[in-house]
């Protein structure tokens, strides 16, 4: 199959049928070649409305003509495909296996499906993912779901009613990876955050030749959360330089033509608020993606899979609180799983008091989520609050996958002072567990 800003090329009946009913286009096509038998008769003409009884009739006699087919996209035809791929991209929700993603919007209020279907008003925008969906299937449901996470972390807080911000966010997220669509590495963790940083940028570069404003391309180019490496499977890479991924854009090469048409057009009624500068809106939506990423590793990733999106608003909770994430963003996110309260506390809480070591990030509370200990993983000896005598073992290591960087191996470590801290959060829960009435 090609697409190009003007026509979509079949090269079997087949394959136009379905498309024919897969999106419903009914009497919508129109060829810009004619189809000939093998004999030079016209059969079609070019720039005629065709009829689906008239490609039944064109399978019934397949193999006495070429099977070329040219379909215009007109104004109509781009409209109908534009509806369709954005039910399909709203129908990952129904398909997708991310838990906290579902979450999200089934608690959300926003018309969410306007502001997706109005995002793909850009014609190239719509053709590739149009393309991507019907070459790459797993493929499409991987950058749905970064798209739908980017939008849904800008949806949530009442503070965010910025212009376009939550359809930049949206394509910003769906278009991330989108240049890695013929690569074998796209669902699999990256090695290392360098090869992360680097895939990031090869992609950020592709974005701009799809006509993605600059701000969304640099957001994207800077979104990558680092410091997660340290739980990846070294058995699942090749240990050979050559398995390095090269992302390929050969895949869009039609699309990149130049039609010399206007490819948007506006539709911003689903946006409401203030314009804000491109800093601004650079920065956030480098926050939603950073966050969206960050959610759709864990969630694919994490070894636990049942308990992963409760995991995953510790997590956040916890690395909110260290600055790691924009807490605008982040905090509205963590609120809304409500039956996780008093677990969210007590990681802010632990966030809050590693955060008051003299040397950081030395000390860290443990085991987490239900630490009772706080040691110095970096074993800085001289510093004051270390406890002398009453060294802790780590018998497993913690990896850094969720926690964000802090990977601790297993060891000997100093006890800190700051565990006193720990023992009166502890001694504060105990006292209102025994102050709620019972049921």
């Amino acid at each position: 199959m090609k697409v190009s800003p003007k026509a979509i090329e079949f090269e079997s009946i087949e394959d136009l049928l379905f498309f024919v009913r897969d999106y419903g286009t009914g009497n919508m096509l129109r060829f810009l070649n004619p189809i000939s038998d093998n004999s030079g008769n016209v059969l079609v003409k070019e720039e005629v409305q065709v009829k689906e009884s008239a490609l039944t009739r064109l399978k019934e006699i397949k193999g006495q003509y070429t099977p070329e087919f040219k379909v215009k996209l007109t104004k109509e035809l781009t409209g109908q495909i534009q509806d369709k791929i954005s039910e399909k991209i709203v129908f990952q929700l129904k398909q997708t296996d991310k838990k906290f993603l579902k979450f999200v919007y089934e608690e959300n209020t926003f018309n969410y499906k306007g502001i997706i279907r109005n995002s793909l008003s850009n014609k190239k925008h719509l053709l590739a993912l149009f393309k991507v969906y019907q070459v790459n299937g797993p493929f499409f449901k991987h950058i749905c779901e970064l798209g739908l996470l980017s939008l849904g972390v800008v949806l949530i807080p009442d503070a965010l009613k910025y212009k376009m911000l939550r359809r930049y966010s949206f394509l910003g997220g769906i278009f991330m990876d989108i240049v890695r669509v013929n690569s074998e590495h796209w669902n699999r963790p990256f090695p290392e955050d360098s090869e992360k940083t680097r895939i990031a940028k090869l992609c950020a570069n592709f974005m701009q030749k799809l006509d993605l404003p600059e701000f969304v391309c640099s957001a994207a180019s800077n979104h990558v959360p680092l410091g997660l490496q340290d739980n990846s499977d070294p058995s699942t890479y090749s240990a050979k330089k050559l398995d390095k991924e090269q992302p390929d854009e050969t895949f869009f090469s039609d699309l990149l033509l130049d039609d010399g048409e206007s490819d948007s057009s506006s539709d911003e009624e689903e946006e409401e608020g203030a314009d804000k500068s491109e800093d601004v809106l650079r920065e956030l939506l480098t926050d939603s993606m950073k966050i969206a990423r960050y959610i759709h590793t864990v969630s694919s990733f994490s070894a636990d899979k049942d308990y992963v999106m409760e995991e995953l608003v510790y997590y956040l909770a916890y690395n909110t609180t260290r600055g790691y994430f924009n807490e605008v963003l982040a905090n509205p996110l963590v609120n809304l799983f409500k039956r996780f309260e008093d677990n969210v506390k007590r990681m802010r809480k632990l966030a809050e008091i590693e955060m008051q070591c003299l040397h950081p990030p030395a000390a860290w509370a443990y085991p987490k989520p239900k630490a009772s200990q706080v040691l110095c993983k970096n074993k800085v000896w001289d510093c004051p609050n270390i406890v002398r005598g009453w060294d802790i073992h780590v018998i497993s290591a913690q990896e850094a996958f969720g926690w964000v960087g802090s990977s601790l191996p297993a060891d000997h470590y100093p006890k800190c002072k700051l565990e006193e801290d720990l023992e009166d959060t502890q001694e504060s829960e105990d006292s209102n567990k025994k102050e709620k009435p019972g049921p």
